[in-house]
């Protein structure tokens, strides 16, 4: 898929990148160029690093139901 249409750079170029070191969005952008001209590709490749990065953050929402009330 077109990451960055004004660059023609897809998801797969971003994996490649990522996997050969250039981690982060500045990385990529100095390495493909995405984000350079209009700027509209940035968050749909942050999303791409961050699938690929292996790292996710996990946010548990806790109600007041959740916490455990002594007998």
């Amino acid at each position: 898929m077109y990451v960055c249409i004004c660059n023609a750079v897809t998801d797969s170029q971003i994996i490649e990148a990522q996997n050969n070191g250039h981690k982060t969005m500045s990385d990529i952008r100095r390495h493909l160029g995405v984000g350079n001209c209009c700027g509209r590709c940035v968050e749909t490749a942050k999303e791409v690093i961050r699938q690929n990065s292996g790292v996710q953050k996990y946010m548990p929402k806790v109600f007041a139901t959740d916490i455990l009330q002594p007998a």
